[in-house]
Formats: C-alpha cells, sequence, structure tokens
C-alpha cells in the first residue's frame, strides 16, 4: 500500500446525531461525579456515538459502553479498545490511499446516488467501503484497524450527506444550488464537496474499555459496578430507520432496500423503548436487573415516559433525586430550522442492596 498521508482528523464527539448529550457533558459529569466520586466500573449500554462514555473514560478505571446500532459500535471500539496511541500509527495513510480510489458503480451508487448523496459522493462510497471489505478479508488490516476505517468512511459520509442529520428522509433540492435567488438555504454546501476521510484522533485508553454491539440487557447480564448510565430511546422515532443509510454501509450485507427511502427490512431490530407499550415494562426490567450502585437515566421532558411514571419505577429500588436542565434543540422533526427550549432530566437513583 502507498505511504501516503492522511493530516485531516477527526474526534468521536464529530457526528451529528440525535439525542447526543455533547452539549449536556458539563452537567452529566457534575452530577454523576457528586454521587460517584471514584468510579471502578462505568457502564453505558445506550451509548449511541459515545460522548457521555467517552467523558467518564478518563474518569473511571473501566468504561463498558454499547449500543444496538453496529454503525455506533465500530465507533465506540475505535475510540475506546485501542491498546494506545501506536494502535493508530498506520490509519493515516491507510486512509490517505481510500481517499485516492476513484468512485465506484455500485450498491451504494444504485440505491443512494442522487438521493442521499450525490451520485459521485455514493460512487466514493462503494469504492471504499469494498477496499476496506477486500483488506479485511485478506489479512492485511486487523479487526480494530477495519472498523476504525470504517467509523472514518461513516463520520466521512454523515459530513456529506443531503440530510438534515438523520436518514429517516433526505432532503429533495440535491442538484440545486446551496441557496436560491430569493435567499433560501435549499441545500448544505457540504452535500457537494467530495466524500473525503480523516483519520480518527485517538486518546491513548490503555486497552482496559470495552465496546458491545447489542441490547442493554445482554450487555448488563454479567456485569456489576459503580455507575450505570441509561440513555434510552425517549419517543416514538426508532434509531434504526433514522441511521439506516449509516447502519448498511456499516454492516456492509448489501441487503434488498424499498421505497422511496431505500429502507431495508428491520422489523426484528425495533426498539422496545420507542413504544408506549413496552417502554416502561422494558426499562422497569433493566432497573430491577442492574447491579449498579449508582444509577442514572437521563430522559427528555418530551418522552413517552412521565417524570411521575418514572420516578415511581425508580423509588421501588432507593432513594431518587431528579436534576434538570434546559437547552436548546432544532425545530419539532425534519427541516425545522427553528430552536425550542426542552427540559433534560437526569434521574438518580442510589440503589439498595448494591
Amino acid at each position: 500500500m502507498a505511504l501516503l498521508q492522511a493530516t485531516a482528523t477527526f474526534g468521536l464527539e464529530n457526528r451529528k446525531y440525535i439525542g447526543s448529550k455533547v452539549r449536556l457533558l458539563p452537567f452529566l459529569t457534575a452530577h454523576i461525579s457528586a454521587a460517584a466520586p471514584q468510579i471502578g466500573l462505568f457502564a453505558d449500554p445506550f451509548a449511541g456515538t459515545g460522548v457521555v462514555a467517552y467523558q467518564f473514560a478518563a474518569l473511571a478505571e473501566r468504561v463498558v459502553a454499547g449500543d444496538c446500532l453496529y454503525s455506533n459500535y465500530v465507533g465506540l471500539r475505535t475510540f475506546l479498545e485501542h491498546g494506545g496511541a501506536a494502535a493508530g500509527n498506520t490509519l493515516p495513510a491507510l486512509v490517505a490511499e481510500l481517499n485516492a480510489l476513484p468512485p465506484a458503480e455500485g450498491y451504494c451508487a444504485r440505491h443512494y446516488g442522487g438521493n442521499y448523496f450525490t451520485r459521485e459522493n455514493a460512487g466514493r462510497i462503494d469504492a471504499v467501503r469494498d477496499a476496506i471489505a477486500r483488506w479485511s478479508e485478506c489479512g492485511q488490516i486487523d479487526a480494530w484497524t477495519r472498523d476504525a476505517l470504517v467509523t472514518s468512511l461513516l463520520y466521512a459520509a454523515d459530513k456529506c450527506a443531503n440530510t438534515v442529520g438523520q436518514y429517516d428522509a433526505y432532503l429533495k433540492h440535491l442538484g440545486k444550488a446551496p441557496y436560491h435567488a430569493d435567499g433560501t438555504h435549499q441545500v448544505d454546501a457540504c452535500v457537494y464537496q467530495p466524500l473525503t476521510l480523516a483519520a480518527p484522533r485517538l486518546e491513548p485508553q490503555g486497552g482496559r474499555h470495552r465496546a458491545f454491539w447489542g441490547d442493554a440487557e445482554d450487555l448488563l447480564a454479567d456485569l456489576e459496578g459503580d455507575v450505570l448510565y441509561l440513555d434510552p430511546p425517549y419517543n416514538n422515532r426508532q434509531y434504526i430507520d433514522n441511521y439506516h443509510v449509516l447502519e448498511n454501509i456499516a454492516l456492509w450485507q448489501q441487503p434488498p432496500l424499498y421505497g422511496v427511502t431505500r429502507k431495508f427490512e428491520r422489523t426484528e431490530r425495533k426498539s422496545r423503548f420507542s413504544r408506549r407499550r413496552t417502554a416502561g415494562p422494558a426499562l422497569a426490567a433493566l432497573v430491577e436487573r442492574a447491579r449498579f450502585a449508582h444509577v442514572f437515566l437521563s430522559y427528555n421532558c418530551e418522552g413517552i415516559l412521565s417524570l411521575e411514571e418514572i420516578v415511581e419505577m425508580l423509588r421501588r429500588h432507593g432513594p431518587v433525586e431528579v436534576f434538570e436542565t434546559e437547552y436548546a434543540v432544532f425545530g419539532n422533526g425534519a427541516g425545522q430550522a427553528r430552536k425550542r427550549p426542552v427540559r433534560e432530566r437526569l434521574y438518580y437513583l442510589c440503589k439498595r442492596g448494591v
């Protein structure tokens, strides 16, 4: 492989993600650290892109973070599981080689070209993802390097995607100028920039943290520790629907797609936490089985479950405190640009008998 060098880097936080806790990190860190100033094991089974888990990787002896989306898991593995700075030494050259590949006419070009991405960028995704798969299959890269390169691709694709931060639908102005003559914003200019990978910016972790792909119940089955941080979906929007394109690119199984939004079959991957009928029992069962002294739950004031329901559920296991902070989010759904205030609630359960 040519020893080309990539100079650009990205951090774990550099992804658009619904429900991201980036802006809430000071609030969360202050309350969790006050209750548990010394943390042996910190578990985050609904980690998403991992901003909270990564924050506590520097504060806890050990972090175990998981998510049900494979596209999130590879990012968690990239940033949490590497043994030190040396793990990423070869990544810049590999990233540069991937960036030099010409677009291919493959799966992404056929299905995502002209809707979620420009046709050229969809072809670039094909070329890069196929190359990563070949390198992995023939043993030129190990499993961690494969996941790190897939993560680089996902972050690059997200940056030039024709969306407003989620993939339940795409914007309808692809091919037009970023701004209409009357000043209306039609499409982000980044959509037209060539897809370009960067190398992940890694902090030495010493190999003491672990990433997990699967349901929260499975992750917690054999864990016990100091702090359990729960950040489940809080409304009926399914994350597998919101990020199906990135999930498809990450897994690279190339399933049949259907409908205008080009989704794959995902019925079996729907979350119980996003359904009114099942969200309460699912959360109650998780808390019941949790073998952690300190349980924290992040839940938006607009969630399926009310404050009263959650407090009643948690109080069965010990004293409960509720902390709140207000912050602004964008709009009432896709395409809504105006900001509105919401309240984030952090529930704290000091669990009896642990």
